[in-house]
């Protein structure tokens, strides 16, 4: 079961006030808010509550009863639900994006922006064979390649729970497949699985990873 959500913010500054998504999430969240500088991050981040919240409600859970947990590496978990439930949410610019699971999994949206030094970024944080693919792949199509194995990467390393722990260049993004897949040491990990996703605005790249269970 995979419920995936996304969300204009500017959509949601249009339908409800600061002050009404903040009194509606939990606590944990208002204080990762609080700590934020900037209003436009602020929003995102009740942004991507809002999303679980809609997802839980969808799936007849009352949000106000739920309480978060905390795994290993701190990361939160549904605690009372009926049945267990993963989630985990991701943000980008003006984009929003929550995803449910009855296993674990992570997700990741993110703009595509032409001015970054994609080469840089890739030289310090890809796989070895992630930076010859994107190197020798046509000029104009570097950049799309580059932000497909940024979102696939960052959703496994959320879905594992292990964040930037899994040093990026230590594992490969596989693309040759007609399903991504993800190499360490060149063995496929098959306990994991990814999925591109197509979002409504063509400026993003989002993609999810989710743990099989055997």
């Amino acid at each position: 079961m995979n419920k995936i959500y996304f969300l204009d913010i500017n959509k949601l500054k249009q339908d409800f006030s600061y002050k009404e998504i903040y009194s509606l999430v939990s606590s944990y969240r208002k204080e990762k808010v609080d700590k934020l500088k900037f209003e436009k991050d602020k929003w995102l981040s009740l942004g991507s509550e809002f999303l679980l919240m809609k997802g839980l409600n969808e799936l007849k859970f009352d949000y106000s009863k739920i309480k978060l947990d905390f795994g290993p590496n701190n990361k939160p978990y549904l605690k009372n639900t009926t049945q267990e439930l993963f989630f985990n949410l991701s943000h980008s610019e003006e984009m929003a994006m929550c995803i449910i699971a009855d296993s674990e999994v992570g997700c990741d949206i993110q703009k595509i922006t032409i001015d970054k030094d994609i080469m840089a970024i890739a030289d310090r944080f890809f796989h070895p064979k992630e930076i010859e693919k994107i190197r020798s792949a046509k000029k104009e199509n570097q950049i799309e390649l580059f932000y497909r194995i940024w979102v696939l990467k960052e959703s496994y390393i959320k879905a594992t729970g292990e964040g930037l722990q899994t040093p990026l260049n230590e594992f490969q993004i596989y693309l040759e497949n007609n399903r991504p897949q993800i190499l360490i040491d060149d063995i496929i990990q098959n306990e994991f699985i990814l999925e591109e996703l197509q979002v409504d605005n063509p400026n993003y790249r989002s993609a999810i990873c989710k743990k099989i269970c055997f």
